[in-house]
């Protein structure tokens, strides 16, 4: 009953969308404006339906996605896979016709020297050791065809933004080894680092200057910060930096209290005006769906595609309207 439920599902969104809804490029020319999204290159984290990466593609092929973002696969991270299996995924990416949006790094999930954390943190990799992961990520990135690897700020201070102008420069010099190896950096707001919202990434950036350092916008993280991720947080960000972004669904009590993550159409952010604002302001790099949770009697799979199946729904009715 759920996979006609699913089929089902699937027939009525192509019906709204139009197979252009799904595309891995800009709308054709003469497309009607009811499909603006034909220009989006929607995709999820494969890791959010199954740790095995070929079960993950099946799914997701399922409904039509063309995009993935890989980060743990075969419960580790991508960045220690065997020369063996970076064989097998780049296998299984033509096979089943995979783009790779993003390759997920723990770049600067780690303690800057000198400072004093905010809350109790356990390095992913120690500080000496994020310029061999740089260079690690950035040969995964070449092997699976893509450019963009995702990274972070360093484990959260007090005081953040008075730490900026130094994570920059520690920023820099992870763009120069970056640049010579013919990748791009997208920086994620992630309440655990120095920068966690909107307005925290775009005060960061102004002080790096490198042109191959942009945004990955998870739209959500901004909630345990107290910010609005939409239109506040978006609004905040140079739009000519914004690479990639981390759709998920954040509910929360009155100020942005005891925020939880929840399903995409669910919750207090408004994707629907997200999207048409990325329609707005011509938006063509990748999206993709991040759900990390279990909801209430479904187990984390079945949650990911309740997740994906209310995030085509926001997307059809963002198609329908002429922005």
């Amino acid at each position: 009953m759920a996979k006609v439920r699913r089929r089902r599902f699937l027939q009525g969104a192509t019906a709204l969308c139009g197979s252009a809804l799904l595309g891995s490029g800009p709308a054709r020319p003469g497309e009607p404006p009811s499909s603006p999204l034909g220009r989006f290159k929607l995709g999820a984290i494969s890791d959010g339906f199954a740790q095995d990466f070929e079960e993950a593609l099946q799914i997701m092929k399922g409904y039509g996605l063309e995009w993935v973002e890989i980060r743990n696969v075969w419960g580790i991270y991508n960045t220690e896979a065997s020369p063996a299996q970076i064989a097998r995924l780049k296998e299984l990416l033509a096979k089943y016709e995979f783009k790779v949006s993003v390759v997920d790094t723990a770049l600067f999930k780690c303690a800057l020297p000198g400072t004093k954390l905010a809350a109790d943190s356990k390095d992913v990799y120690s500080y000496a050791e994020q310029m061999d992961l740089l260079k690690r990520a950035s040969d995964r990135a070449h092997s699976f065809g893509t450019d963009k690897l995702r990274g972070f700020t360093f484990w959260r201070v007090a005081e953040p933004e008075r730490l900026y102008p130094r994570i920059a420069e520690e920023i820099e010099r992870a763009a120069d080894v970056a640049r010579r190896a013919g990748v791009r950096l997208v920086l994620e707001d992630e309440g655990s680092c120095n920068v966690g919202t909107g307005r925290e990434l775009a005060l960061l950036l102004k002080h790096v200057a490198a042109s191959n350092v942009g945004v990955n916008w998870d739209v959500g993280n901004g909630c345990w910060q107290g910010e609005a991720p939409f239109p506040r947080g978006y609004e905040a960000l140079p739009k000519q930096r914004l690479w990639h972004l981390h759709v998920k669904g954040v509910e929360c009590a009155s100020g942005f209290k005891d925020c939880r993550e929840t399903l995409a159409d669910q919750g207090q952010i408004d994707l629907l005006g997200q999207f048409r604002a990325l329609v707005r302001d011509g938006y063509q790099e990748t999206i993709s769906l991040e759900c990390e949770f279990a909801a209430p009697g479904l187990s984390h799979q079945e949650t990911t595609r309740r997740s994906l199946e209310g995030l085509l729904k926001i997307l059809a009715q963002a198609g329908n309207r002429r922005v």
